[in-house]
């Protein structure tokens, strides 16, 4: 009998796969929301779980954080792989992270989620990176891209201004002190080879 076996048995509530996909969404998205309806049965089994899901993951060389306040866990790679990010999905990750940064500090953050504009969006990302922000179509692909990394989502609104950008909580988490400067270290060398490639 495995250890999701066992657990499922003295569970009554949960089966063994609903343990096995609480791994592997944790594992897919890195961070599992309480108020995210689709995530919400994952996140309540890794903090009930724990040791075992620590366990699991530390095997595959991470970490578990758990932020209760604000209602996440995140699982973290010890060696944080920026090559995973594109270049452009690097820039807009380090603008996003910022931006957080500055709500927080204005105190402009509502239940953990900081909520951007697109005039807003691409002021900063202007002012941050000194260039135009990319078009919708592909901004939009980026926007997917740090949804997957739990660290944002596309939300529409109700005047006129069609879209905002939320950032979730999970951004501190995933990008990190160190995540940041290891972004920042990858987007430069990705800028210098463009820049060989292009002379």
């Amino acid at each position: 009998m495995s250890h999701w076996e066992r657990l499922a048995a003295q569970s009554q509530t949960y089966a063994e796969n609903d343990y096995q996909k609480a791994g592997y969404r944790l594992i897919m998205e890195q961070v599992l929301y309480a108020s995210d309806p689709r995530s919400r049965t994952a996140y309540e089994l890794v903090i009930r779980h724990r040791k075992d899901y620590d366990t699991l993951l530390a095997q595959l060389g991470m970490t578990i954080t758990h932020n209760p306040h604000m209602g996440y866990v995140v699982a973290t790679p010890s060696q944080y792989v920026a090559e995973k990010m594109r270049l452009t999905e690097t820039r807009l990750a380090l603008v996003l992270r910022r931006l957080y940064d500055d709500k927080m500090h204005a105190t402009e953050i509502i239940a953990g989620e900081a909520f951007v504009d697109m005039i807003e969006l691409e002021r900063a990302y202007k002012d941050l990176l000194n260039r135009e922000l990319p078009p919708i179509a592909i901004l939009n692909e980026q926007l997917l891209a740090m949804k997957r990394y739990g660290i944002a989502r596309l939300e529409e609104t109700r005047d006129e201004q069609r879209h905002q950008v939320v950032i979730r909580p999970g951004i501190v988490d995933v990008l990190g002190e160190t995540a940041l400067l290891q972004l920042a270290a990858h987007a430069n060398t990705l800028e210098e080879e463009d820049a060989d490639e292009a002379a």
